[in-house]
């Protein structure tokens, strides 16, 4: 069977979001754990549902866990590990 070569025309891939970044920063109250969601088209709807999964999880927003310019910061690595295999 061969497939013609037109049929393919006008299809284009979509591009991979960028993956989740994570690192280290200290704070007030020692060291966290930060994660950035992947960057996508709906970033502003994926955040804001990262955000309400957090405040469910983990309760609200404290020493715990808080979100700062589009990151989220976790006390304790267990915490940003559920975060990163909920989200990505």
């Amino acid at each position: 069977m061969n497939i013609n070569p037109n049929t393919f025309n006008n299809i284009t891939i979509p591009d991979k979001p960028e993956p989740m970044k994570t690192g280290k920063a200290k704070g007030w109250l020692g060291e966290y754990h930060w994660v950035s969601l992947a960057s996508d088209p709906d970033t502003t709807d994926s955040f804001n549902d990262a955000k309400e999964w957090c405040y469910t999880n983990f309760g609200k927003s404290t020493s715990r866990w808080f979100e700062k310019d589009k990151k989220f910061f976790f006390k304790d690595e267990k915490d940003m590990t559920m975060f990163v295999l909920r989200w990505s």
